[in-house]
């Protein structure tokens, strides 16, 4: 399996990196992207990818931390983007639009938001998209810089109408352990409508732990629950569905020359 989204960085003395990735590897995870959220967990998440096998890192700014001064924001970019210059990354992001929480002004989001989309542009990666209760105002940027784009809706939590305008654009749709709650019967309905070459799958560790581990602090090891749901959803095998991921993430992220096709 290839968790395409989680945050090694997240760690302390009982949760180290280290030992959270020997027990994705048991459990079947052999790659993973270590997302960023600043500036600082970005060269983090870069040193991890150097020390440990199968893991690989991102560069960017998550939208809650996109402030509500224009400098300082200004300063955190220019910061990421000397890193993303430097070469070592497979993504940038994670970014985009999060209207659940008021931590961060919805302009100066927007802002960083299109930075990244022209970073993915520059630097030829793709992008990690944040998107939370903020769809209509997501996908109004992405139509606005234009398609196809290369990247990535991660942890979708939105419905089945949302996710054919993403595909359209040339997105990846990646769904987490939120799908396998009870209540979330439209992230099933979504899920059964994105093709074979675009899906993938993570956990966004240490958060949404899927409904087996719900309560518990997220890891790469527990994405074998989110795995059995999706393919139950999609009637597929769990085989299929973990090779199709792996595989359409490898192509994605430019670790393989192999993915899979229409």
């Amino acid at each position: 399996m290839f968790d395409s989204h989680c945050h090694l960085t997240w760690q302390d003395e009982r949760h180290c990196a280290d030992t959270i990735w020997q027990r994705a590897q048991e459990a079947g995870v052999k790659q993973c992207v270590t997302v960023a959220t600043d500036d600082a967990t970005a060269k983090r998440c870069l040193a991890l990818s150097e020390s440990l096998p199968g893991v690989s890192a991102s560069a960017g700014l998550h939208p809650n931390d996109a402030g509500q001064e224009a400098s300082a924001l200004d300063r955190e970019l220019q910061a990421l983007e000397a890193l993303l210059e430097t070469g070592g990354f497979v993504a940038v992001g994670e970014s985009g639009l999060d209207f659940y929480r008021d931590w961060a002004d919805p302009e100066l989001q927007r802002r960083a938001f299109r930075r990244h989309l022209e970073w993915s542009q520059r630097f030829q990666l793709p992008i990690i998209v944040h998107c939370r209760q903020a769809a209509q105002a997501t996908l109004e940027e992405l139509q606005a810089f234009g398609g196809p784009i290369q990247g990535v809706m991660h942890c979708y939590s939105e419905g089945p109408d949302e996710v054919e305008a993403f595909l359209d654009l040339g997105l990846h749709v990646s769904f987490a352990g939120n799908l396998s709650y009870p209540k979330a019967e439209v992230l099933r309905l979504a899920a059964q409508q994105v093709p074979d070459h675009r899906i993938l799958i993570e956990t966004d560790a240490p958060f949404l732990a899927p409904q087996a581990r719900r309560g518990k602090r997220n890891e790469p090891a527990f994405m074998v629950h989110t795995l059995e749901c999706l393919a139950q959803t999609r009637q597929q095998s769990r085989n299929e569905l973990a090779a199709l991921t792996t595989a359409n993430a490898e192509s994605l992220f430019g670790l393989s020359r192999s993915p899979v096709l229409d």
